[in-house]
């Protein structure tokens, strides 16, 4: 039995080869040419019996025509075995969030493992040495903390992939029909059952704190001058303006908890983009008749990491509303 294990390059465009349609590796559907994840996969399993793919979660829950159709195919075909959810800030380079993807075109079952490692995951801090730029950059070291999973971690991970089974917080053995009643949707946490577990609000507070400023610094790590059809006709107009209104609102989150002395929130509230009528990016365009294509694959590169930094953004603000609420109440 042969298997491919592939990290391909995330979200890459690229063009329908000739006869696309009539190629067997095709046989789910033809991917959009805006994004591959699922020709890397396809592909894969036209070869091999077996394929582990490191993916963006993106492709857990894209509701894009095409690439939903593939995703429905796979599950009913009975092609994927299982999914594990890993943590965020695994890469030094990026806080992407991403998923182990596990193929299997003869499986022995019609169910799927789902898993979620986060809660395995430990934090350590790493130093880097700058790579570019003079000598004030790469004689400068670096520390920045990211999340691992270290070999007990690791070793639960095998041993449930080989004796699937339900573990709360971390697994859960699912049907294809619940997946089917779920759009099939194959996100680990859609599935698995959650244990609410008791915190510490001061300790909560701080982690979440950290969570906020971390994100908020890397959603600001990126700011735009763009032209206003420009990013119109990339897509990427009502992200702009989204992301200046989070902007309005980080200021009045502070100004709420200005006088709570557990709550320091150092969120971003500098505009990430301008919006111009004159004929500016942050790199300049000069054929403005046609988007050269790497302005295209950098717009939705750049979207799609800003809408997870948002989301997450927002998530960790409902639970700082949640402890806050209960604290306030608490206290009354």
């Amino acid at each position: 039995m042969t298997t491919t294990i592939s990290n391909p390059p995330y979200n890459m465009k690229w063009k329908h080869p000739f006869f696309a349609m009539s190629q067997s590796r095709f046989a789910f559907g033809l991917p959009p040419e805006s994004n591959a994840n699922y020709a890397f996969i396809q592909t894969a399993l036209s070869k091999n019996d077996k394929a582990v793919f490191l993916l963006p979660n993106g492709v857990l829950t894209t509701n894009e025509k095409e690439e939903s159709a593939i995703r429905r195919a796979l599950v009913e075909n009975n092609y994927l075995e299982a999914v594990i959810q890993l943590p965020n800030r695994m890469f030094e380079s990026t806080s992407i969030p991403t998923s182990l993807l596990i193929f299997n075109k003869h499986k022995t079952t019609a169910n799927i493992l789902m898993m979620d490692a986060k809660s395995l995951a430990k934090q350590v801090e790493r130093e880097q040495r700058g790579q570019v730029g003079g000598n004030s950059h790469t004689k400068r070291v670096y520390k920045k903390k990211i999340n691992i999973l270290d070999d007990e971690a690791i070793d639960q991970i095998m041993n449930l992939l080989d004796s699937p089974e339900n573990k709360e917080n971390i697994s859960k053995v699912v049907s294809l029909d619940q997946i089917k009643n779920n759009d099939f949707i194959i996100q680990p946490t859609r599935y698995i059952d959650i244990k609410q577990k008791k915190v510490n609000c001061s300790d909560n507070l701080k982690l979440i704190c950290e969570d906020l400023q971390t994100i908020s610094k890397e959603k600001a790590a990126v700011k735009l001058t763009i032209n206003r059809k420009m990013a119109q006709d990339l897509g990427i107009l009502d992200l702009c303006e989204m992301l200046n209104k989070s902007a309005d609102v980080n200021k009045e989150i502070i100004e709420a908890y200005k006088n709570d002395p557990d709550v320091d929130i150092g969120l971003n509230t500098e505009h990430v983009v301008t919006l111009t009528n004159s004929k500016v990016f942050k790199v300049e365009v000069k054929k403005w008749d046609k988007l050269p294509d790497i302005i295209q694959a950098f717009a939705i590169m750049w979207a799609q990491m800003s809408k997870q930094y948002n989301d997450q953004e927002n998530i960790a603000l409902m639970r700082l509303k949640t402890i806050m609420l209960d604290k306030y109440f608490n206290n009354v």
